[in-house]
């Protein structure tokens, strides 16, 4: 490996080579101010120059930083790729797009902490919990054991009471108020499951704040500018599936992106997936339009790739959709050409999926049928709904009339 090197020469050379690689302007674009985040991070070491040891200062910079809150996953991992791709070109002087190994989280070192760890999450697998329970479920465990083990407890046979509540209020530092009583649930089954657990469980917080924002959904006027520019001929087809399949069903977000070929079922007009959320079946009909658009995208607009899923980036490599940050700039693209949503409101797929069933629920559709329709495992999940459809909300209020007025003013 070459030294010396300048590292804005260095910088300027691997932005040439990720050019080539094929990717969407934007993506390029944010390489480049990920490097300028870089130079700045070497300017404050008054350094100028490209060296191993810089890369891995910067790395752990990275990793201090997501792990204080500063910055969320996603950004860590765009500034680790950038990074690692850096470190590549000056390595071999070119650069091959591939998928670098994820950072293996920190993990209890204690070795009854592990096997408890270990058992708990087997059996989670075994009682068939969702891939998103078990994933959330490692993810709080692991951060709980490893606060009993910085305050040097090794055992929960040796951890004292109050480290309970302790680790409620450590989690205020990076957590909402409102996400404790999301996380409680994960701490209390860990603690019914391990065998010296159960003395704790009375001191996990039973309540906790709850958010209850008002149900965000699209006025007939933003629905209606919608479905005008689904129809102009406008926007890419993959959009314009997207964007139907999701206001003609309310699917989530993480459902459209993982929606596999083999899903529809063009004969019987249906759509037949296992929701990645409560990992239950759902069969939802396939609508003429909805196939239709999937048929225009399919046939003459999605790239050749070696793969099942429907939907596909648009650059190369052609891989499919990923997450909901990708369902959500396809949302967001539609809005602005719409002329809809273009300020600080709520955007998303989940907006859409709110509209369907508040349109629903106005047209008299019973709540039972809206649960099932969106695929929800809890029945009672769809009571949040009523109170968007304001003229029966009307009906339930009560007129002001015959109440007495207190004339005489404030005393």
């Amino acid at each position: 490996m070459q030294t010396n090197l300048q590292l804005s020469s260095v910088i300027e050379a691997t932005l040439r080579e990720i050019g080539k690689m094929g990717l969407c302007p934007e993506l390029n674009r944010q390489y480049g101010r990920i490097y300028g985040r870089l130079g700045r991070f070497a300017k404050d070491r008054n350094t100028d120059c490209y060296s191993e040891g810089l890369l891995v200062s910067y790395l752990a910079h990275v990793e201090r930083s997501f792990e204080s809150g500063a910055i969320g996953r996603s950004r860590r991992n765009h500034l680790r790729r950038a990074s690692l791709l850096l470190g590549d070109y000056v390595e071999n002087g070119w650069l091959e797009w591939h998928v670098y190994p994820r950072l293996a989280p920190p993990m209890p070192t204690s070795e009854e902490f592990l096997r408890v760890y270990r058992q708990y999450i087997e059996s989670l697998r075994s009682a068939r919990r969702s891939g998103n329970t078990i994933a959330s479920s490692k993810n709080i465990v692991r951060q709980f054991l490893l606060f009993l083990e910085d305050g040097g407890c090794l055992s929960l046979r040796q951890t004292p009471p109050e480290m309970v509540p302790r680790f409620f209020e450590h989690l205020l530092a990076t957590y909402q108020p409102t996400s404790i009583r999301i996380v409680a649930p994960y701490i209390r089954s860990f603690l019914r499951f391990s065998p010296d657990g159960e003395r704790f469980v009375s001191l996990v917080p039973s309540r906790g704040l709850r958010n209850n924002p008002i149900i965000p959904i699209l006025s007939e006027e933003e629905h209606a500018a919608l479905k005008g520019v689904l129809h102009s001929g406008e926007l890419p087809l993959r959009d314009k599936a997207m964007l139907q399949l999701a206001l003609r069903t309310g699917l989530r977000s993480s459902d459209i992106v993982g929606l596999k070929l083999q899903d529809i079922d063009w004969a019987n007009e249906t759509i037949c997936i296992r929701q990645a959320k409560t990992g239950r079946p759902l069969k939802i009909p396939l609508s003429a339009d909805v196939g239709n658009s999937l048929s225009s995208y399919l046939l003459t607009e999605r790239p050749k790739a070696d793969t099942p899923f429907v939907f596909l980036r648009f650059q190369g490599p052609h891989k499919p959709l990923s997450d909901h940050a990708a369902c959500y700039a396809v949302v967001r693209r539609v809005f602005e050409r719409a002329g809809i949503r273009l300020g600080g409101e709520r955007k998303g797929m989940h907006v859409i999926r709110h509209s369907v069933a508040s349109r629903m629920l106005s047209c008299g559709v019973p709540l039972s049928t809206i649960s099932t329709v969106l695929g929800h495992a809890d029945k009672q999940s769809a009571d949040v709904y009523l109170a968007t459809d304001e003229a029966r909300m009307r009906e339930c209020a009560l007129p002001l009339g015959g109440i007495p007025q207190n004339c005489g003013g404030p005393r």
